[in-house]
């Protein structure tokens, strides 16, 4: 037990946790935008692979920056196709939703295959590019908290930085601009909107869209950095926890960064705990994020439920 309090307590893990968490706090955030509007997007999983995939397939022919914008096209197309299928056509937004994750299981599958020359496991024979981590090694220059200030910050991917910046960005995008409002608004009561003449179904259009290019970015995080290269299902529920983030950080940007953290931290545990606790099985150990998750669900269940009951004796 010592031995895992000192590891916790520690800048790898710290790192670790940074690194776990990005991927999750953009799929979190994507999945905040949409499901504000009114769209609850289940599909950030199968957003997140194929973005995955397409980063490390172009970065093997153009420089990192085209790979990762190349994965937030490929999020937000998938975002625009899914607002084709539920607005347009009037399919049912979780159906659709399942569709793309099951697109993206096979899909990704047969495309890697074509891309590598018959591996359908991993990218291992492309030469796939990383994404460039953020050198503060100036920091060590401050006397006494330099070195760890160094220690803590160095090292973290470009895509880390641009996380917490877009933590502020939507924070102020929903509650400081007319759209945000807008599309507030369309999630509460799209009745009153549509007769103010705000177009309903573009607002949930483009949130859509936004929520897969967020995704996107997730999955070129966990492909360029966190893993160089592409594996198979690498995603790992990832997309899922992500919707259980947006609930337990009550629908709010910075809720919901605290609650990407708080599972970015139980995965960096299933990460270290394996090498600590032999005698545990490693299955159990990766587990935890998940266990995790259905506990917090779980848990924003039963204070919604008494919220409404306290709302309900207020008005009586």
């Amino acid at each position: 037990m010592i031995e895992l309090l000192v590891t916790v307590f520690s800048a790898t893990f710290f790192v670790t946790v940074i690194r776990t968490t990005t991927p999750l706090l953009f799929a979190t955030l994507g999945g905040l935008i949409s499901d504000l509007s009114g769209a609850l997007n289940v599909a950030l999983e199968g957003m997140m692979l194929i973005a995955a995939l397409t980063a490390v397939i172009v970065s093997v022919y153009a420089p990192w920056y085209v790979a990762v914008l190349s994965g937030v096209a490929a999020g937000g197309m998938l975002g625009a196709l899914m607002a084709l299928f539920h607005l347009r056509f009037k399919a049912d937004i979780i159906l659709v939703g399942f569709a793309v994750n099951i697109l993206a299981t096979g899909g990704t599958v047969f495309a890697l295959s074509q891309a590598t020359g018959g591996d359908k496991g991993t990218s291992i024979n492309l030469q796939s590019k990383a994404v460039p981590a953020v050198n503060l090694s100036f920091l060590e220059a401050i006397p006494v908290i330099g070195p760890t200030l160094k220690a803590l910050l160095s090292g973290h991917s470009i895509l880390s930085w641009l996380g917490v910046f877009m933590v502020f960005a939507v924070w102020y995008f929903l509650f400081r601009t007319p759209y945000g409002l807008w599309l507030r608004g369309v999630g509460e009561y799209p009745a009153a909107p549509e007769a103010a003449g705000i177009p309903v179904n573009k607002v949930r259009a483009w949130s859509l869209v936004a929520s897969g290019a967020l995704a996107g970015i997730g999955g070129a995080q966990l492909a360029m950095f966190n893993y160089i290269g592409f594996t198979r299902d690498m995603t790992a529920g990832r997309g899922f926890i992500a919707l259980g983030a947006v609930l337990l950080g009550a629908r709010h940007p910075v809720g919901a960064m605290l609650a990407a953290l708080l599972f970015g931290i139980f995965e960096g545990l299933a990460i270290v705990m394996p090498n600590l606790f032999n005698w545990i099985p490693g299955e159990m150990i990766q587990t935890i994020p998940f266990v995790v998750t259905v506990l917090a669900l779980i848990l924003f269940s039963y204070r919604a439920q008494r919220a409404l009951k306290t709302r309900a004796q207020a008005r009586t």
